[in-house]
């Protein structure tokens, strides 16, 4: 029952980390709605291919999602081994430059932003920090009701459970850095 737990709780995280309901899974994936709940609380599991079409629509592999064992206390991730995770709703392709280790409080993530207006506010977690730092291009920070205007070299640091959002208002793509308490899960 342990193992079924893991991956639920995984496939969980990385859902909410993208802002994605059920339904929206259910969509992209062809596997319904129900079925993911079950997966996600550990009451059944997956049927391979189910697996690989849940991974597919969270931008990820069925292996990242399967991964056992306990995590190490040291990863590396290397430049050419980077992986993006598309979000079409934020307009923007993700690259975690942290690996999940044991007892990780932080993650590290490379973002890149095309220009445009975005279908979905980035997501909300229940606790926590974000900083982000604009290395390209120009965008617009929504955290509650306060939007700041961003170029490259500024920072921003922000309570993460505060509703918040990111625009490209640029005409190429903007290149953020940003860093989150508790980490995302990928």
């Amino acid at each position: 029952m342990a193992a079924k737990l893991e991956l639920g709780d995984r496939l969980r995280r990385i859902r909410l980390a993208q802002n994605l309901t059920l339904k929206d899974v259910e969509r992209k994936a062809r596997v319904s709605a129900t079925h993911i709940s079950e997966i996600e609380r550990g009451t059944t599991s997956p049927t391979v291919g189910a697996l690989a079409r849940i991974a597919r629509a969270l931008g990820t592999e069925a292996a990242q999602l399967l991964r056992e064992g306990e995590l190490p206390r040291l990863a590396v991730v290397r430049r050419g081994e980077r992986h993006a995770l598309a979000i079409p709703s934020w307009r923007a392709n993700l690259f975690p430059l942290s690996g999940a280790v044991r007892d990780a409080e932080i993650s590290l993530i490379d973002v890149e932003i095309e220009p445009g207006p975005v279908e979905k506010a980035w997501p909300v977690s229940r606790r926590g920090e974000a900083l982000v730092t604009v290395v390209r291009g120009v965008v617009e920070v929504s955290v509650g009701d306060d939007t700041r205007l961003l170029k490259a070299g500024d920072t921003m640091h922000f309570d993460a459970a505060s509703p918040h959002a990111v625009r490209n208002i640029g005409d190429g793509k903007a290149r953020l850095v940003w860093v989150t308490t508790p980490p995302w899960a990928f």
